[in-house]
């Protein structure tokens, strides 16, 4: 079992439930894992490391975050709560608001989902919706 599905299991299990993410049994399933797998190409580059742009991958799996965004029913609300568990996981790195703005220009798209320095769903969805 990966260290990263531990730790998500930990902190959902302690932190105040917002809403129920279920969790496949093997590690390797459940509604976080594309997000997981598609947003950690970024990592490094939102948490303000070395790299001045993000990788082209990184740029590729953001295309593939907002498709998933237009293809799937409910998928902006579910890429965010799981970058929001992406962000916990990663607290001792948090994001960088500054490569967060760069993110879309650098990578030469837009975000179809929210990104913040410290993430909240239940406060960003509502106000991206409306924009």
């Amino acid at each position: 079992m990966s260290p990263l599905f531990v730790l998500f299991v930990l902190v959902l299990s302690i932190s105040k439930p917002v809403v129920s993410i279920p969790v496949g049994q093997d590690g390797n399933s459940g509604p976080c894992k594309d997000v997981f797998d598609n947003f950690s190409a970024c990592s490094e580059f939102i948490e303000g490391g070395a790299c001045n742009d993000p990788p082209a991958t990184c740029c590729q799996k953001i295309a593939t975050l907002n498709a998933i965004v237009n293809q799937e029913n409910g998928g902006r609300v579910r890429i965010c709560r799981c970058i929001e568990f992406f962000s916990m996981y990663n607290a001792s790195r948090p994001f960088v608001t500054s490569r967060i703005q760069e993110l879309p220009l650098k990578c030469n798209t837009q975000l179809s989902f929210p990104i913040s320095e410290r993430m909240n769903c239940s406060r960003y969805i509502y106000n991206f919706e409306l924009s």
